[in-house]
């Protein structure tokens, strides 16, 4: 298996070299001279080697005439945005500037990301639909296959751009409408600016380093306005935890250090008064503080058998992220990958967008044990008035931890991913289906 990627990796870097260094039309004239040299092998019998010979010719000609031209006096740049969102154009603009004497006409450019090659696990693993419409070799080689699962890690398609004229000095600003196919970091590596021979047949190439980056976040779906239900929950640490949230103080009073009091509640107006260290006490409030739930368990992250499950429900987790009313409350975001996480938005603590920062790059849990989150989730029970729970499945495990924060008083919202029209309906869950899942959520915002 190892070799065989290692293979596709050679000629994928030999196929990206014959584009870049030839043209269209040198490209034909190489299959040319291909076919002149397997038809023209005996000369005895056919003329085939004459056309061996034309075609060497003008790509040698070509050739030799591209060397003794300079790198084309250009200053070149490129600006995108920090954030876009999956299946929404952005704009790339690419600033030029003639700085030589002499005018800069026929350019294109070929900008390019940083290469991410399938893993051999992921490359064994996924096979069905991609496969169906190919023929018996290209299954059986799978060089296909590895081609697409390159362009899905991509994640977008860059397409060769020409070049306006410029005259001495002119400047330009060029355009481009780019639209991400996955969520995650879109790394940009560098542009090769590239300039044909006379004839037209072989292209000379200059890279320029242009690094960026660009955070593609989830899809977004509506959402309507949601108030989730649930009282104010006691939240142990007060001030230190509500940041000014719900009904938190200033402070209770002054007291003495104690040793393993934080320095960031040393009063130092009255530390440099008495000369020994002051410290503010809070007292513990009660606020309103939700939790969002995203299950990464239940599909294996190896196979990847159905990612549309997966990314919609990243989509869905995204879209309560960035409804959610965080004023007066604290949003807690809750997952497992390797090990348990809890990020947190709301007043004085965090933004959304830095929930959706987090959710664009989250991926499926590496172990298939779901009992991790749920116990990490449990133990945050106490201080939660409500729950919004997005999850894969809807197996005795999952319908467990939604009945044991029931029990504990919790307010739920709870959204399992599937279409499976003969799953069991239960009572305050709400089944959205991955290929609707506008509609399916528009259907389920009557919290249970």
């Amino acid at each position: 298996m190892r070799w065989r990627l290692r293979g596709f990796v050679r000629v994928y870097h030999a196929s990206q070299w014959l584009r870049a260094r030839f043209t269209p039309a040198g490209r034909a004239v190489l299959g040319l001279l291909a076919a002149g040299a397997v038809l023209g092998v005996d000369t005895r019998r056919t003329a085939a080697f004459e056309l061996f010979a034309i075609t060497t010719a003008l790509l040698v000609i070509a050739w030799l005439s591209g060397l003794r031209r300079r790198a084309p006096a250009l200053a070149l740049e490129r600006e995108t945005p920090q954030l876009a969102t999956l299946g929404e154009p952005f704009a790339c603009r690419y600033r030029l500037r003639c700085l030589g004497g002499r005018a800069l006409t026929g350019l294109r450019l070929r900008d390019e990301l940083a290469e991410a090659f399938p893993s051999a696990a992921e490359f064994a693993h996924r096979r069905g639909a991609d496969d169906e419409p190919m023929n018996w070799v290209d299954r059986s080689i799978g060089y296909p296959r590895w081609l697409a699962l390159l362009r899905r890690r991509r994640g977008v398609d860059l397409n060769e751009l020409a070049l306006p004229a410029l005259a001495p000095g002119a400047s330009h600003e060029l355009s481009v409408t780019l639209t991400p196919r996955r969520r995650g970091t879109l790394r940009f590596e560098r542009g090769r600016v590239l300039w044909p021979d006379p004839l037209g047949l072989v292209n000379s190439v200059t890279d320029r380093e242009l690094p960026g980056e660009v955070l593609v976040l989830p899809r977004l779906y509506p959402v309507p306005a949601l108030t989730l239900p649930g009282v104010r929950r006691f939240q142990r640490g007060g001030v230190s935890q509500s940041l000014a949230v719900g009904e938190s103080q200033e402070f209770v009073q002054l007291r003495d250090y104690r040793p393993g009091d934080p320095l960031r509640h040393i009063h130092w107006p009255s530390f440099a008064r008495r000369g020994e260290p002051v410290v503010k006490e809070f007292q513990d409030e009660y606020f309103t503080r939700y939790a969002l739930v995203l299950d990464t368990f239940g599909l294996d992250a190896t196979t990847d058998a159905d990612p549309a499950r997966f990314e919609a429900a990243v989509s869905v987790a995204a879209s309560f992220a960035s409804a959610l009313n965080t004023r007066e409350a604290l949003l807690d975001l809750l997952f497992v990958e390797d090990r348990a996480y809890r990020l947190t938005a709301g007043r004085g603590v965090g933004q959304s967008i830095e929930l959706l920062r987090v959710l664009a790059a989250v991926e499926l849990a590496p172990r298939a044990d779901f009992a991790l989150l749920a116990e990490y989730v449990l133990a945050q029970a106490a201080g939660l008035s409500a729950c919004v729970s997005v999850l894969l499945s809807f197996d005795p495990a999952r319908r467990a931890l939604i009945e044991r924060l029931r029990q504990r008083g919790v307010r739920q919202l709870v959204l399992v991913i599937g279409s499976d029209v003969s799953a069991a309906r239960v009572p305050g869950v709400h089944w959205i289906d991955p290929r609707d899942v506008a509609g399916a959520l528009r259907a389920a915002m009557t919290p249970c």
